[in-house]
């Protein structure tokens, strides 16, 4: 289960205390939920469709004083077969005017909260030959044959469970929308979400179905959408990067490149440049592009996606439209430059940005505009007097028509996408529009807040697999080892639980509660509003290096407007892609598949994400509602100290020296060793200055510890960050290099199948990279580039390599640069006055003046090793933690874990700082008293 899934589960431990929110309490309370929506339920006769005709679940003998379901028909009307309304024998029995209008009708065979109907309808509704002329079954057909491809629809047809085929599940996001029905149909991937169009559009319902032309996108309903955001929205300020004295463009009026003074009202294109080499401007092209009508001439190549965009912009009521082929003097380095630095402030001060998400390249054009189709048309009938269409999109999911397009795998797409203020997306059925307020799609009736969360999918089926996986990463879970029977009560059914029992069944079983979250369904949009600025920072690096890019210098260009959007109003930099607010939390960046080294002129250093090929993500916080302490330092920062700097320390200590004595004083010291100093880790941290305005608050529904103050208004930090006033203190030299000192233990790849185990204790004085011990990761839940760490052959943490490795041969070194803790399933094992009362400022004050590097007698021992049993050789599930045997370490507490970096020392005769430098090839977690075991020494670390 991956740290993004996790993140979307509250998990809990029922105790007296155990510090959930009123909502988790209440979506918690499952035996009194069940027990009303279960007598409720028994009130009815509950009928069921298999195959050829309706039954009930009960005999008949058992339905007294019971009534029918309000959504069955017992005696519908028979329509003739010709009648465009006609219903098969399964449907005409359903009333789906009462499933989309009335709250809380019961299900088929079992209580619930949702209203759920199964029907044995798979054959009838896939076959066009059994129910041609029934309404509702070709609705459905059409539109999984739209969303399917022949092969899967091949598979369900095969499928033959005799119990459920298909399963019709009314979605209620509340009194404020419209209900809409879901259909899922067996071993169908997708799903068919059914919405009512309204009679009368006037007196429409926010998620009711809206009508969509396939052959024209309806400009008139864009214009609509900008307009209601512009003139409704301001309450609710947009960001906006930094202003713009003057911008090149397109008159769309003139039909020229035109220059004009900022701020202007200017719409912006994004889109896959591709192979196609269109015309774009340049020196050659400039005088012609300059005049009116110049975008027209015979010359002049425009693909039709620029052509559909200018239309656009022209159909929207605006003059100027920004293309960066077409406004940015492409072989001009310096203006190229200038607009890459400006990028944020172009497309977070447009009016709206036209993306071209459907595309692989500027000739494909806009579907649904000019001459340019769209793929699907929408599926409507007409039965028992209302309008039904399948909606073309479900809001509870990331739109596939925009998350898997070759768009958006673009690396510069990624910042054109986050930084725009409002965004319309081009898809291949329909529009969708976005804004920091709402969420629109073309097919829908608008008035979807952009907050909206969605409630979680119903697929019981799927939430019963991830509970199990759910189950057994709890069970493994190093913080609640010392229960050894776990009970688990399911999300949704009552009063139902599951037991695993460990060896003493007699031992008490506490009883573990997992909630799903509500989240966004647009998946790939980078959120701040309530979120931590770490959070924001580590999700937009999640999702930007998943990205292709086919000039890996533009590595960090393509990802500037991000930056630039984190660090607004912030007294911040960021080094190599890197926040200097967080800097230590975002070196140790993890690796999601090989990576490749980076070797272009200029490329970024090894400790950066930028210097390497391919997807990396950060470790979350696990649960949702996990309690975790962020990371706190334990390396000692030194700065190389520049010449200039020397030489005016020289002449300030001088009386009146001369320029003779500066000069020779400047070569002298240009020739010379080079010369580090410390960074003060009271100033770094913000630990020397008390009442500095900052606030610890307490996120009481994530359990997350945070920092605000009013400097910073609106902004959420993990740690205290440097104020608009102070003098932010660099820790990067100019050629990409870090040093500091810290402590190392030398790393040893290591066949554990052949090398025994060592059970005396402080013998090895280094640690182990496990090879060929496969046997330890339960069913190959460990990819090839990730290794346990063992000394002596006692597990100890785990480790991820940039790479699998091709020779174990090589001078590693284990490197420990902060402390931090295993994500505690809620309540914390300390208690929350314990949890809550230390913080974050508080713990690095502690961790590094008393534990790392405070006298000898304050220092924090490695406790153990407490025996010497054979190791525990049985298969863990990984998820990246860092597993160790607490037989020999110790168990779980607060800050018993070191975040390694694995450093290969390489020489050089030109190294800044001395002959050898470091190269960072992995990362990882382990136990600290493991690592104090293999003896540790005090090493000056330069790493490039």
């Amino acid at each position: 289960m991956s740290d993004e899934n996790k993140a979307l589960i509250r998990v809990w431990m029922e105790s007296e205390d155990d510090g959930q929110p009123g909502d988790a309490d209440r979506l918690g309370d499952y035996d009194a939920e069940f027990e009303e929506t279960s007598k409720n339920f028994h009130r009815y006769i509950h009928h069921h469709f298999q195959g050829k005709e309706w039954g009930t679940y009960s005999e008949k003998k058992d339905q007294k004083d019971k009534i029918d379901e309000e959504w069955f028909i017992s005696s519908p009307v028979v329509l003739d077969e010709t009648d465009p309304e006609y219903l098969c024998e399964m449907c005409r029995h359903i009333d789906f005017g009462a499933l989309l209008t009335q709250r809380g009708l019961p299900g088929t065979n079992q209580p619930g909260t949702n209203t759920v109907i199964q029907l044995q309808a798979l054959p009838r509704v896939l076959d066009a030959a059994i129910a041609k002329n029934c309404s509702f079954c070709s609705l459905v057909r059409q539109a999984f044959e739209d969303r399917c491809t022949p092969e899967e629809i091949q598979a369900s047809r095969n499928h033959d469970d005799k119990f459920e085929s298909m399963r019709l599940t009314v979605l209620d996001d509340g009194p404020d929308y419209a209900l809409r029905l879901e259909i899922m149909l067996a071993n169908l991937p997708k799903r068919v979400v059914v919405q009512m169009m309204p009679p009368d559009p006037k007196a429409s319902f926010p998620l009711q179905g809206a009508p969509v032309r396939q052959d024209k996108a309806d400009m008139e309903r864009l214009g609509a959408w900008i307009q209601n955001c512009e003139m409704n929205h301001q309450g609710k300020p947009a960001v906006s990067i930094s202003k713009l004295d003057t911008l090149r463009v397109i008159d769309v009026g003139d039909g020229c490149i035109v220059t004009v003074t900022a701020p202007c009202r200017y719409a912006c294109l994004s889109y896959v440049w591709g192979q196609e080499l269109g015309t774009r401007l340049t020196f050659d092209t400039k005088a012609i592009l300059e005049k009116p009508g110049g975008l027209a001439d015979e010359s002049m190549n425009l693909g039709q996606t620029l052509r559909d965009s200018i239309e656009v912009t022209r159909a929207i009521g605006l003059r100027y439209l920004w293309i960066d082929a077409l406004c940015i003097l492409q072989d001009d380095d310096d203006d190229k430059a200038a607009n890459i630095a400006q990028m944020g402030a172009i497309y977070s001060n447009a009016v709206v940005t036209i993306m071209a998400s459907t595309n692989s390249g500027p000739a494909q054009g806009l579907p649904g505009v000019g001459d340019t189709p769209r793929s699907h048309a929408q599926v409507v009938r007409r039965l028992q007097g209302i309008t039904l269409a399948a909606a073309f999109h479900d809001p509870r999911l990331p739109y596939d028509d925009i998350e898997a397009s070759v768009w958006n795998s673009r690396a510069w797409t990624f910042q054109e996408r986050h930084l725009s203020q409002r965004a319309v997306y081009f898809t291949s059925c329909q529009m969708h529009f976005t804004c920091p307020h709402e969420s629109v799609f073309e097919d829908t009736v608008p008035g979807l807040s952009a907050e909206h969360r969605p409630k979680p999918l119903t697929d019981a089926s799927q939430f019963d697999s991830r509970v199990m996986a759910l189950m057994h990463h709890i069970w493994e879970d190093p913080t609640q080892t010392m229960f050894g029977n776990k009970t688990f009560h399911i999300h949704g059914r009552g009063s139902k639980a599951v037991s695993m029992m460990g060896t003493d069944q007699t031992l008490p079983s506490p009883i573990y509660r997992a909630v799903p979250v509500p989240s966004h369904g647009d998946g790939g949009i980078l959120r701040l509003e309530g979120e931590t600025l770490w959070k924001a920072y580590s999700d937009a690096v999640a999702m930007y290096t998943r990205r292709k890019m086919t000039w890996q210098s533009d590595v960090l260009n393509a990802f500037q407007g991000v930056t630039d959007l984190l660090a607004q109003g912030v007294n911040t930099e960021f080094w190599h892609g890197l926040p200097e607010f967080a800097f230590d939390q975002a070196l140790l960046w993890y690796p999601q598949e090989p990576l490749k080294r980076q070797s272009h002129e200029g490329a970024p250093p090894s400790w950066s994400w930028a210097g390497w090929q391919g997807h990396t993500t950060y470790r979350g916080r696990g649960w949702y509602n996990a309690a975790a302490l962020p990371p706190v330092n334990v390396v000692r920062w030194l700065r190389l100290v520049q010449p200039r700097e020397l030489v005016q320390e020289y002449i300030d200590s001088e009386e009146n020296p001369t320029r003779e004595k500066i000069v020779e004083y400047a070569q002298r010291i240009a020739h010379g060793p080079k010369i580090l100093r410390a960074i003060g880790t009271s100033t770094l941290y913000h630990l020397d200055v008390e009442n500095d305005g900052w606030t610890h608050c307490r996120d009481t529904d994530r359990n997350e510890h945070y920092y605000t103050h009013a400097a910073y208004p609106g902004l959420r930090f993990t740690y205290p960050a440097t104020l608009p006033s102070k003098l932010i203190l660099r820790r990067v030299s100019p050629l990409g290099s870090l040093f500091f000192e810290a402590r190392t233990v030398p790393a040893h790849f290591v066949d554990m199948s052949t090398t025994p185990h060592t059970g005396d204790p402080g013998v090895d004085d280094f640690l182990q990279l496990g090879l060929n011990d496969a046997s330890r990761s339960f069913r190959q839940s460990r990819r090839p580039w990730e290794h346990i760490i063992y000394h002596q052959g006692y597990r100890a943490g785990y480790l991820s390599l940039h790479a699998p490795l091709t020779s174990p041969e090589g001078n590693y070194i284990l490197v420990a640069m902060s402390r931090d803790s295993i994500p505690d399933i809620a309540p914390p094992l300390g208690g929350w006055d314990v949890y809550w009362g230390l913080e974050p400022r508080d713990a690095q004050q502690e961790a590094f003046f008393r534990w790392e590097w405070g006298p000898d007698e304050r220092r924090m021992p490695a406790f153990g090793p407490f025996g010497k049993d054979e190791p525990d050789a049985r298969a863990i599930i990984e998820n990246g933690d860092p597993h160790w045997e607490a037989v020999r370490f110790g168990g779980p507490a607060m800050m018993t874990v070191y975040n390694v970096l694995l450093l290969e020392k390489k020489r050089a005769g030109d190294g800044e700082g001395g002959q050898w430098w470091c190269e960072r090839v992995g990362v990882g977690k382990m136990n600290a008293c493991a690592f104090g075991h293999a003896k540790p020494t005090e090493e000056l670390i330069l790493l490039r």
